[in-house]
C-alpha cells in the first residue's frame, strides 16, 4: 500500500461518513410534512412530538453534513487523492440513506385515509437500494483492482 492510500483512507472515510450521516435528515426535512398541516388526519406510523423549529435544525445540520462530506470528497478526487471510482462508489451509496430519510417522511406523514405512497415507497426503496448498492459494491471492487494493478506497492520517488 503506497502512502497516497495511506493518509487518504481516513479522510475518505470521514468524508464519505459525513456525506452518508447527514443525508437521511437532510432527505427526511426536505420531504417532511409538518402533522399540524393537517388536524384530523391519519398516520400510517405515529411521528413524534417534534417541534417544527428542531425538525428544521436537524434538516439543516444533516444538509450542511451531507454537503460538507460531499465537497471533501470531491477536492479528494480533484486533488488525486482518491481516484474517480471512489468518488462514484460513495455517490452510489448516498441515495440508500437518503431513501430511508424519505420513506420516514412519507411513514409519518399527515394523511386522510390511506397512505399510498407510504406502501409504493416500502415496495420501491428497498429494490432501488439494492441496486444502488450492488452498483457501489461493483465500483469499489472496480476501485480496488485499478489502484491495486496500477501500483505494484512500493513507494517511489514523487509519489
Amino acid at each position: 500500500m503506497d502512502e497516497t492510500t495511506k493518509s487518504a483512507a481516513p479522510s475518505t472515510v470521514l468524508a464519505a461518513g459525513a456525506l452518508l450521516v447527514g443525508a437521511a435528515p437532510a432527505a427526511w426535512w426536505a420531504a417532511r410534512t409538518s402533522p399540524d398541516d393537517i388536524p384530523d388526519a391519519d398516520h400510517a406510523i405515529a411521528a413524534p412530538a417534534l417541534p417544527d423549529g428542531a425538525a428544521a435544525a436537524i434538516g439543516i445540520a444533516g444538509a450542511v453534513l451531507a454537503a460538507a462530506g460531499l465537497v471533501l470528497l470531491i477536492r479528494l478526487a480533484v486533488t488525486g487523492r482518491i481516484g474517480a471510482l471512489h468518488l462514484v462508489t460513495a455517490l452510489l451509496l448516498a441515495p440508500i440513506p437518503a431513501m430511508a430519510g424519505v420513506w420516514w417522511a412519507i411513514a409519518t406523514a399527515p394523511v386522510i385515509g390511506a397512505n399510498i405512497g407510504f406502501g409504493l415507497a416500502t415496495v420501491v426503496f428497498p429494490p432501488a437500494a439494492a441496486v444502488c448498492l450492488a452498483a457501489a459494491l461493483t465500483t469499489g471492487l472496480l476501485a480496488r483492482r485499478k489502484r491495486g494493478g496500477s501500483r505494484s506497492g512500493t513507494v517511489r520517488a514523487g509519489d
